[in-house]
């Protein structure tokens, strides 16, 4: 086969389109080859002049994960809230603070380029639309720096996700179980030559169950399929890419545990879930006011079908041309059961404003064997062993269009001891989010069940539902947004070999662009939504909220942006085996949805400061790369404005914050015979600096832990191996308020990989061997029942083993 590219052209390009590594090599190690944030010319990571960490796709299978969230918690300076299940994860890094759901100042990538334009959109956040399979080929995470400039909306980092293009001919197939959970899986991958000039690869999985946590019915089925072909020439290359992903998985939101960070008799925190059987058929109000039914089996539904190119040529020996473009085309559901509140059963009136004046006094489930039969004081009592409700409120939003499209053209001039990038990026994205809401009275149990609420034998619900509404809240959050952001960005990246020792690498990037859209909120009125010929014959259709593009609470509007990012850095080897790097960047990043959200549009016109958001960045580092041992370390000093909002939070609404955090991150590798050890640990200490709420400044920003660390030892012998992977962070604050503290953790997964014949493999992993509960966040609201405490939270799911067979071939 022909020499695939030049080799100055292929480093030149994978810096500027990968920002990402230009082969795979174990974490932990400086010989590797990158060129993240090295627009010129590849170079090891010991000589490059930033900080990257990497992960193959064998170390990411030896992590047990069950999302492609949960992998990143193994690389330094990360915070990933992997508890949410696949999609809707909090994701940020060094201190940046995670004031919001999603990766605010961090961006996803696949195959280098963003998966979503904005990586904190409510209800659809990026690694929504991410699937791990057997596809991928490596994981590189760009922290600081270069970031910054190379992408828009990224000044924390990047989190690329690289797939394989047929390099290495052959393939696999994997068939998989739970054992302790139900979920069956089957991937495929295959890729090679498919003569001298041209080499493909395909792949991709189908898989059903319940899920990591219980719910009662298949939660979990789709899959996806994903395929690149790549024309090779003497002097480039040309790729075409494309994905399709139809996937349906449970949304784990906040449920109810005890005050004390343990479980609830009759609830367990790490398998349970407040996912309720009885919610599969849900009566709710559609955009034109009639009845609409949805589902919380459709729970986070992702519908995406994504095509692209990428075409390099080496135009002249010293000129490269790339050009790159990527249409994904979005859509899907997130339904979801939060528990808003938390009651006791032999209270059941206070558990809803809805319930106010009613003579509420009594319960009786909807379904099972006791179903439509009012409970006894007695049986409300003791119900389930705990005795309590809760109030659900279901976030049920149709995901009209997450459509977006990328186009990144540059050109690379190579000199004696410089190379100089200049770039053009293109891209809009398009939000079209509807929310319903409905709100229900349910049990507190392993097994959900909604119930009906009585008031001296008279039932006054239907199918447990209270409201379709959320009168608790005011109604405030039914909402129709549509946005479209158009994004240009101009950018130019010089790298110079000043001397053998000492590199240096500036960037610079313009970005601008517009939005343009509307928002509109709700209109609560009473009315016979399900069509039974009684006028409100029912409680819940007293309150029935809208959409209203009509009303008061709608507004259109149109906003700009305009913004200067710069990175600067430099490496200098001290020696063969030691070198020291560091670097200086500032960004920004533009809000979109959340803008309505927090209330930030006024007359149609976004308030000063809030499109905005700037980001600064220090590091300074030191490597050692020894025959035997290699060692990174980095401190690092980050400066974050944030705008946000949460309406939706205890102490939600517009936020206003100023952050600083200053920290190290420590990475090291050693191999002793047969025994890999490979571990990190970051130390971080983060402030809120400003505040539209004074009470709050000098505090630590809500779950920052002062420590994260991992910690992953592997042993093989013959052709099998074993391996573990440690996670753990100290104690952490749940609100920016500082008054309820999250305990700090660790859980083990477990890895162990048996060759029964050439080809055919055995591979075992145990996640969370402990079964440990570990609370990523908490809604900041203790709830008091009888004398017990009680808050709302997400924790990292109990133990779960899995069982595959994989053949390569």
């Amino acid at each position: 086969m022909k020499y695939f590219i030049k080799s100055k052209i292929a480093m030149s390009i994978a810096g500027t389109l990968s920002l990402g590594l230009a082969l795979p090599a174990m974490a932990g190690t400086l010989d590797e080859i990158i060129v993240t944030g090295k627009p010129g010319s590849g170079v090891s990571k010991f000589e490059s002049t930033v900080s990257v960490n990497t992960l193959s796709a064998d170390e990411v299978m030896k992590m047990a994960p069950r999302s492609a969230a949960e992998v990143l918690r193994a690389i330094p300076g990360v915070r990933s809230e992997s508890s949410a299940g696949e999609g809707n994860t909090n994701i940020a890094v060094r201190g940046v603070p995670i004031a919001s759901g999603g990766s605010k100042f961090v961006q996803l990538q696949e195959d280098g380029m963003p998966i979503l334009q904005f990586g904190d959109i409510i209800v659809g956040t990026s690694d929504q639309f991410l699937r791990l399979d057997d596809t991928l080929q490596r994981v590189e995470v760009l922290k600081g720096s270069s970031a910054a400039t190379l992408a828009s909306n990224a000044p924390a980092g990047v989190i690329n996700f690289i797939s394989k293009t047929g390099e290495v001919e052959g393939g696999s197939v994997t068939v998989s179980t739970g054992l302790d959970y139900d979920l069956f899986k089957t991937g495929f991958e295959y890729g090679g030559a498919l003569n001298e000039d041209w080499r493909f690869h395909v792949g991709g999985f189908y898989r059903e169950g319940e899920g990591a946590r219980e719910v009662g019915f298949n939660a979990s089925k789709g899959g996806q399929i994903k395929a690149n072909l790549t024309r090779e020439f003497e002097n480039g290359y040309f790729r075409l890419y494309a994905k399709y992903l139809n996937d349906s998985v449970p949304t784990y939101l906040p449920m109810p545990i005890k005050a004390s960070q343990d479980s609830i008799s009759g609830f367990d925190a790490g398998s349970g879930s407040n996912i309720s059987n009885d919610l599969r058929d849900v009566l709710s109000v559609g955009a034109t006011g009639g009845g609409r039914r949805s589902g919380i089996d459709n729970g986070n539904h992702s519908d995406s079908t994504s095509f692209g190119a990428e075409f390099v040529m080496d135009l002249a020996d010293d000129l490269t041309l790339t050009e790159k473009f990527r249409y994904s085309q979005n859509s899907g559901t997130f339904f979801g059961a939060f528990t808003a509140s938390i009651g006791g059963a032999t209270d059941v009136a206070n558990i809803s404003s809805a319930l106010a004046g009613t003579g509420a006094n009594g319960l009786g489930y909807i379904s099972g064997a006791n179903a439509g039969v009012e409970l006894t004081a007695a049986e409300m009592a003791n119900l389930n062993g705990n005795g309590l409700i809760q109030n659900i409120r279901t976030f049920d939003n149709d995901l009209e269009s997450l459509n977006n499209f990328t186009n990144d053209l540059q050109l690379t001039k190579s000199f004696d001891d410089m190379t100089v990038t200049f770039g053009y990026y293109k891209a809009t994205q398009e939000i079209d989010v509807n929310w319903y809401w409905q709100t229900f009275v349910q049990d507190v149990s392993n097994n959900a069940r909604l119930m009906n609420v009585y008031a001296d034998g008279v039932q006054l619900t239907e199918n447990g539902q209270l409201a379709y509404s959320q009168p608790d809240w005011g109604g405030c959050c039914t909402r129709d947004t549509a946005l479209e952001a158009d994004l240009d960005a101009v950018y130019i990246a010089i790298n110079r070999q000043v001397s053998d020792a000492l590199t240096i690498d500036a960037s610079i990037r313009y970005d601008s662009g517009e939005a343009t859209g509307h928002y509109s909120g709700g209109t609560t009125v009473a009315s016979d939504l399900n069509n039974d010929g009684t006028s409100v014959g029912q409680l819940a259709e007293t309150y029935v909220t809208f959409l209203n593009s009509a009303g008061t609470a709608a507004s259109g509007f149109e906003y700009d942006w305009s913004y200067m990012s710069y990175s600067l850095a430099a490496n200098y080897e001290l020696s063969d085996d030691m070198a020291v790097f560091g670097s200086i960047s500032k960004g920004s990043r533009v809000n979109a949805d959340r803008l309505g959200d927090g209330g930030f549009y006024s007359n149609g016109t976004a308030a000063d400061g809030s499109v905005e958001n700037e980001l600064t960045s220090f590091e300074f580092g030191a490597k050692v790369d020894e025959d035997d041992y290699s060692l990174f370390a980095t401190v690092f000093y980050v400066e974050t404005d944030d705008v946000n909002s949460e309406s939706t939070n205890a102490n939600g609404g517009a936020r206003v914050r100023g952050y600083e955090s200053t920290g190290l991150e420590l990475e090291a590798s050693t191999k002793i015979g047969e025994i890999d050890l490979r571990g990190s640990m970051t130390w971080t200490d983060a402030e809120i600096v400003s505040s539209n709420d004074a009470s709050i400044i000098g505090n630590t920003p809500r779950r920052q832990a002062d420590f994260v660390w991992s910690l992953s030892p592997s042993y093989q012998f013959g052709d099998h191996y074993v391996g573990a992977t440690l996670i753990g962070t100290t104690d952490s604050y749940s609100q920016d308020n500082n008054a309820y503290t999250m305990d700090g953790y660790t859980y083990i997964n477990l890895f162990a990989d048996f060759a029964l014949a050439p080809g055919l493999k055995l591979q075992m992993s145990v996640n969370n061997v402990t079964d440990q509960i570990g609370i990523t966040e908490d809604e900041g609201q203790i709830h008091t029942v009888d004398g017990n405490d009680y808050i709302r939270a997400r924790s990292i799911t109990g133990r779960t083993a899995e069982l595959a067979l994989k053949y390569s071939f």
